[in-house]
């Protein structure tokens, strides 16, 4: 009788591990992965400190990369409205090359989307910090 209530038990987990993992896997068609389970910007408290790098030009690595995604993925769907603002200001900015180089044309693409989106990444500084991380849809 425990033998079968043990199994019952770790069937019971291993559904409840699936339905929780796949709660955070499926992104509804249209929203960016990056973004569909983070907390809006008003959750971000003034002590709030993000696990990511602080990057800035000349970096490299998997976290470049990730903001490279990240920017991209806005600059790819026109109803962010960032698309139209990189457009009128700057059209060659953006799609930026995916490959992990923090460099000029990476920091080109950052300033645009601090400048675009200024009052949730305190303003254009350059640097991808816990603000700029969080207006990715990061942290």
């Amino acid at each position: 009788m425990r033998k079968h209530l043990r199994l019952l038990l770790c069937g019971a987990f291993l559904v409840a591990a699936l339905f929780t993992f796949n709660a955070f896997t499926s992104v509804p068609a249209g929203m960016n992965p990056h973004t569909a389970h983070a907390a809006p910007a008003t959750a971000m408290s003034p002590s709030y400190s993000c696990p990511l790098p602080v990057l800035q030009e000349g970096n490299s690595g998997w976290a470049v990369k990730l903001m490279q995604q990240s920017l991209n993925w806005w600059y790819n769907h026109p109803s962010t409205g960032f698309t139209a603002y990189v457009n009128h200001y700057d059209r060659g900015a953006l799609p930026i090359t995916e490959d992990g180089q923090f460099g000029a044309h990476t920091r080109n693409a950052v300033s645009l989307f601090q400048d675009w989106d200024y009052k949730a990444t305190g303003g254009v500084d350059r640097y991808v910090g816990p603000k700029t991380w969080h207006a990715l849809g990061h942290c």
